[in-house]
C-alpha cells in the first residue's frame, strides 16, 4: 500500500494522533489501540524473520508483514480493502500447504521447545488480542485476517 505521509515531531504531545485522512483522534482510541498491538505484532514478526534461516520462510513473513501495514491502514480508515483481501488470500493458501503437513494433534501445545518456537506462539497470541479489537471496531476483514495469521503461527510452529 503506497502513501504519502510525513511525520510531524511532537504532533502527538496533546494525546491526540493522526489518523487517515487528517482526522485527529485520542490516543486511547481503540483504533489506534489496535494499530500499536499491529505495529507491536508486525515488529515481533521482524525479530522471527531475522532469525529465519529458510527463505521461503523468510518471503511468506515478509508477505505477511507487508499484509498487516495494509491491515492497519484499514483499521486507521484508508478506504481501500484490496491489501487485506490479497493478503486474506495468500495466507488461506499457505494455511492449506502447511495443514496437510501436520500430524494429528495428541496434546495442546506448551510453548518453549525453543526460542523460535517461543516467538512464533507470542506473536500468535498477539495476533488474536489484535483480532479481539478488530471485532470490537466492527472490522471483520482485518479480524478474519488476524484469525487466518493466528492459524498460520500455530502451524508454523507446530
Amino acid at each position: 500500500m503506497a502513501f504519502n505521509f510525513k511525520p510531524r515531531m511532537g504532533s502527538g504531545d496533546d494525546g491526540f494522533t493522526e489518523l487517515f485522512g487528517g482526522k485527529r483522534v485520542k490516543k486511547t482510541s481503540l483504533r489506534v489501540e489496535a494499530n500499536a498491538l499491529i505495529d507491536e505484532l508486525n515488529a515481533l514478526l521482524g525479530v522471527i524473520k531475522a532469525g529465519e534461516r529458510s527463505g521461503k520462510n523468510k518471503k511468506e513473513l515478509s508477505g505477511i508483514q507487508s499484509a498487516l501495514i495494509a491491515v492497519s491502514g484499514l483499521i486507521a480508515g484508508a478506504q481501500t480493502a484490496d491489501g487485506v483481501k490479497t493478503g486474506t488470500i495468500a495466507i488461506e493458501a499457505l494455511i492449506s500447504v502447511r495443514s496437510k503437513r501436520l500430524p494429528p494433534l495428541k496434546h495442546f501445545a506448551i510453548p518453549g521447545k525453543n526460542k523460535k518456537d517461543a516467538l512464533l506462539h507470542l506473536a500468535r497470541s498477539r495476533a488474536r488480542l489484535c483480532e479481539l479489537l478488530a471485532w470490537r471496531l466492527k472490522a471483520p476483514l482485518p479480524a478474519v485476517y488476524l484469525n487466518r495469521l493466528s492459524d498460520y503461527l500455530f502451524l508454523l510452529g507446530a
